[in-house]
């Protein structure tokens, strides 16, 4: 069975770096109007597809954050009850 072809997904910092690249080239001014416009619409898509992985990103954080969030307040009575218990003690 022959294998598919399948391109390398980009990482996101080659991706950033390949924006930073185009924004750079960009801001130096010396490009023809025709190229300027392609990278420009290079620049936009990368800006996107960054921008929905931070999100996705930052969701993830939020998720874990609430989780572990959510655990420590489920130890939490019990904590309060050991101290109650061991002030009992004295």
């Amino acid at each position: 069975m022959p294998r598919k072809e399948t391109q390398p997904v980009a990482s996101f910092e080659s991706e950033f770096e390949r924006l930073a690249a185009i924004v750079d080239r960009l801001e130096a001014g010396n490009v023809p109007l025709a190229e300027m416009l392609t990278l420009y619409e290079e620049a936009m898509t990368l800006s996107a597809k960054l921008k929905t992985v931070l999100t996705e990103a930052e969701l993830r954080v939020e998720k874990l954050a609430a989780v572990h969030e959510e655990s420590a307040m489920e130890h939490e009575p019990e904590e309060e009850n050991d101290l109650a218990a061991s002030e009992d003690l004295f």
